[in-house]
C-alpha cells in the first residue's frame, strides 16, 4: 500500500461513518456515534494521558500541541484544554473537513491536511507536545517509522512525545481473532474499505527511539489495538544535544 491507497481508504471512512472509523465500539456497531459523547472520550484520553506524561516528566510550557492522524478533533479539541494552539493533521481531506466543521476551539485549533510521507511543513523544535493514537497502526511499517523520526524532529528541546503502536499478534490465537474475520470480510465484500492492523516490533521502535535524537521515558502496555495485538505506548523527550 503507497500513501495515495492510504489517504483514499481513510478518505473513504470519512466519506461513510467518521466517527465510527475513528472510534470502534461493540455498543454503537449498528448506530451512529453520539457526537458528545464521543468528544468527551477524546477529554477522558487526554487528561489521562497528560497526567501518565507528567508524571514521569513535567512540560516546560504549553504552548503549542500537535495531534497526529487527528481525524474529525476528537483529541485535538480535548488538546485545546491544556494548550494555548493546537494543531491537528490527517492524511484525509473528508476527516479535516469533518474537523473544522466540528472545531469549538476557534483558531486556537488549526486542522491541516498532510499528504506527504512526513512532516516537512513544520520547522523543528515546534511543538511541546506531540501526541498520536489509532493512527501509525493503521500503515505500513515504513510510513510508521519515517513519522517517528519526524516526531523527534519537531519536537521542541523540552517537549515531550506518547504514541501508541502494536508490536505484534498474540500468537496463532491473535490471528484467528484479527485476520481471519478481516479475511471473511474482504472476501464477503470485496470492494469495502477496511483498516488494516499493523505494527512494528518493540525492539524495533526502541532502535528507532534510542538514535541521538530522542530518548526514552517510558514504555506502557496498551489496549488500544485490542486483545488480538500486543501493543505499548512509547513516552521520549528529545535527547540533550552533544557539545
Amino acid at each position: 500500500m503507497n500513501l495515495r491507497s492510504l489517504q483514499k481508504q481513510w478518505d473513504s471512512f470519512g466519506l461513510e461513518d467518521p466517527l465510527r472509523a475513528i472510534l470502534a465500539c461493540a455498543e454503537v456497531q449498528d448506530r451512529p456515534w453520539d457526537t458528545a459523547r464521543f468528544f468527551q472520550s477524546g477529554v477522558v484520553e487526554i487528561d489521562s494521558a497528560l497526567q501518565y506524561a507528567e508524571s514521569i516528566h513535567r512540560l516546560g510550557q504549553k504552548k503549542s500541541a500537535l495531534d497526529f492522524g487527528c481525524g474529525v478533533g476528537r483529541l485535538t479539541q480535548a488538546l485545546a484544554a491544556h494548550f494555548d494552539r493546537v494543531c491537528g493533521v490527517d492524511l484525509s481531506p473528508a476527516m479535516i473537513q469533518h474537523a473544522r466543521r466540528y472545531n469549538r476551539q476557534g483558531d486556537r485549533c488549526e486542522y491541516i491536511l498532510n499528504e506527504s510521507g512526513d512532516l516537512r511543513r513544520f520547522p523543528g523544535d515546534r511543538f511541546d507536545f506531540i501526541y498520536s493514537s489509532l493512527t501509525l497502526q493503521h500503515m505500513p511499517p515504513r510510513f510508521a517509522a519515517r513519522y517517528i523520526a519526524e516526531f523527534l524532529r519537531i519536537l521542541s528541546p523540552a517537549g515531550l512525545l506518547l504514541f501508541q503502536l502494536p508490536s505484534r499478534r498474540r500468537g496463532p490465537l491473535g490471528w484467528l481473532r484479527s485476520g481471519a474475520p478481516a479475511l471473511l470480510a474482504s472476501l464477503m465484500h470485496p470492494f469495502a474499505p477496511r483498516a488494516v492492523m499493523r505494527g512494528i516490533p518493540k525492539q524495533k521502535v526502541i532502535r528507532l527511539l534510542s538514535q541521538p535524537a530522542g530518548e526514552i521515558l517510558d514504555i506502557a502496555a496498551d489496549q488500544s489495538a485490542g486483545p488480538a495485538w500486543e501493543s505499548f505506548r512509547y513516552l521520549v523527550k528529545k535527547a540533550a544535544a552533544r557539545s
